[in-house]
């Protein structure tokens, strides 16, 4: 399962198909069983490529695509609200905690000057 920006999509599911062919294989070595790699690709916003119905009719089971983008929008807008009340409550308390200036007293600066 992965959750890529918009335009990678289809590209994310290509490679989850590669990535796995090798357990896949290992899979059918060991245990004699049949495998096959079904990619599940739900993007940020909900997106989903088009073979994602096809690929889940073969999976037993009822599922649902409705709520599988439900799940992934659900967690982007979580992870969202912890950045954001993260910045919020370091802006609280003056200057951005990332661009705090150091409190550490700065080394004079010594320069030789020569009078020819």
């Amino acid at each position: 399962m992965a959750i890529p920006a918009d335009r990678n999509v289809v590209q994310k599911e290509a490679e989850n198909k590669l990535k796995y062919k090798r357990l896949c294989i290992e899979i059918q070595r060991m245990w004699n069983l049949k495998c096959t790699i079904i990619p599940v690709i739900i993007e940020t916003t909900g997106i989903v490529t088009r073979s994602l119905r096809k690929n889940l009719e073969t999976v037993p089971g009822k599922r649902s695509i409705d709520s599988m983008q439900k799940a992934a929008i659900l967690g982007t807008t979580h992870i969202i609200r912890k950045v954001l009340q993260c910045e919020a409550s370091s802006l609280k308390g003056g200057d951005h905690i990332w661009f705090k200036r150091s409190t550490r007293k700065k080394r004079p600066v010594t320069r030789d000057i020569h009078i020819v």
